[in-house]
């Protein structure tokens, strides 16, 4: 399964409030990162976004690589498990983003 059909199969399997949660965090974390750069080098509000999203796309990834070896109807069945959902919503509402290189 290809990362763009698989985001959209989880964002639709998750409820909105926790992938937002997530956006807000990677935002924050972004916008600490960028207040701490010289104000000739911060980034706008745009560049933010595509940050923040660059690091929800990297989660999602990590859940699709961690799928591998499923095909494609395996995955989808697996993102209608109530079970499988709950256990993702709580390791998301968990996800805290550090400075750590």
């Amino acid at each position: 399964m290809q990362l763009p059909e698989f985001r959209k199969a989880l964002e639709q399997a998750l409820s909105t409030q926790i992938v937002d949660n997530v956006l807000m965090k990677a935002y924050v974390f972004q916008e600490t990162k960028n207040n701490a750069r010289k104000e000739r080098a911060q980034y706008g509000t745009v560049k933010l976004e595509r940050n923040a999203d660059a690091m929800w796309e990297n989660i999602v990834s990590n859940l699709l690589v961690s799928m591998q070896g499923k095909k494609d109807d395996g995955i989808l069945k697996q993102l209608e498990d109530s079970d499988f959902i709950d256990t993702i919503t709580d390791m998301l509402e968990e996800v805290e983003f550090n400075n750590e290189s």
